[in-house]
């Protein structure tokens, strides 16, 4: 099967940058995804550690494109089992653009079951593949490909996740594709500098932590709750014992009052004035507006379990 290749669009190594007719840059889909909040955030790593991800990731890839290359791959358990999925390889690296915003390269294309189809294919090492991520990644470079190459379909898209510490195969994971119409807002509304909302993403915690975590934390969420309630219970029950000797020391003008394990001070009634802000804001807005102090409230989780 022969892919249309194009001469228009050049990737520097250097500039990390896509160019169209050595002039105008392109954003990759990578950053696209990046900028419209499509992808995962990964701001909070240590930049050292994704660097060394990257370099890991990236040997990875190379020995997967160079055995299909043709090029001599040495003691791999890696190829061993990469030769087991029985991938038909047409070409890695498979570079696609829409020549006007975006270009980006193809881990992988092979040929599909059905004649005149294709599969694509993204390689992924992170610890957790991301699936609303890769339904969008792998949905562009299907939407860049068959218009790059009329009368060839994509049959199917695929992420072949690996281990990067063990160079062990998870599996080759169907991905979901995004619409060909959602595919195209998202690239109008980079042209036009506009935000793109993706109002079908699911966001949930099973995406970004794993199963032992959750259940660590709701373990964790049921201990406190029981924890609570005892507490609850305690102090109900110090409250009553102490309004209980507060009102025998009252009645017979006992000030302290010895017991075992420490001593009763009565506290002396006392009149505290406060201000009602709520009256305050109606009756004199200007004034707590000039005296209000405003203070940021640090974000924070609210967990509510399922019923």
């Amino acid at each position: 099967m022969n892919l249309t290749h194009n001469n228009r669009v050049f990737f520097d190594p250097i500039s990390h940058n896509y160019l169209l007719d050595n002039e105008t840059i392109l954003i990759g889909v990578t950053s696209l995804m990046r900028k419209h909040g499509l992808s995962p955030d990964y701001s909070d790593i240590p930049a050292n550690t994704l660097k060394q991800a990257a370099i890991i990731g990236t040997e990875i890839h190379k020995e997967i494109q160079d055995y299909e290359n043709g090029l001599t791959v040495f003691n791999s358990e890696l190829i061993d089992n990469y030769k087991k999925l029985c991938l038909k390889f047409i070409e890695s690296e498979y570079p696609v653009s829409d020549f006007r915003t975006v270009a980006s390269a193809i881990d992988l294309v092979c040929e599909g079951k059905s004649p005149n189809s294709v599969i694509l294919i993204d390689i992924k090492t992170t610890a957790k593949y991301h699936r609303r991520s890769l339904e969008w990644q792998l949905s562009i470079y299907r939407t860049l490909f068959e218009r790059q190459n009329p009368g060839i379909t994509v049959e199917g898209l695929y992420c072949l996740h690996i281990d990067k510490k063990s160079r062990k195969i998870l599996g080759l994971i169907p991905v979901e594709p995004v619409s060909e119409e959602e595919v195209d807002a998202l690239l109008d509304a980079e042209r036009k500098g506009l935000p793109y909302f993706d109002e079908k993403a699911e966001h949930e915690a099973l995406e970004a932590f794993s199963e032992n975590e959750l259940e660590q934390y709701t373990s964790a969420m049921e201990k406190v709750a029981q924890a609570k309630e005892i507490i609850k219970q305690a102090e109900v029950a110090i409250k009553a014992f102490e309004a209980r000797v507060l009102d025998y020391m009252q009645e017979n003008k006992i000030e302290s009052l010895s017991a075992d394990g420490g001593t009763f001070t009565i506290k002396k009634s006392y009149e505290r004035t406060s201000i009602d802000a709520a009256k305050l804001r109606k009756d004199y807005p200007q004034l707590a507006e000039k005296y209000g102090k405003t203070t940021t409230v640090a974000a924070s989780i609210i967990f509510k379990a399922n019923s």
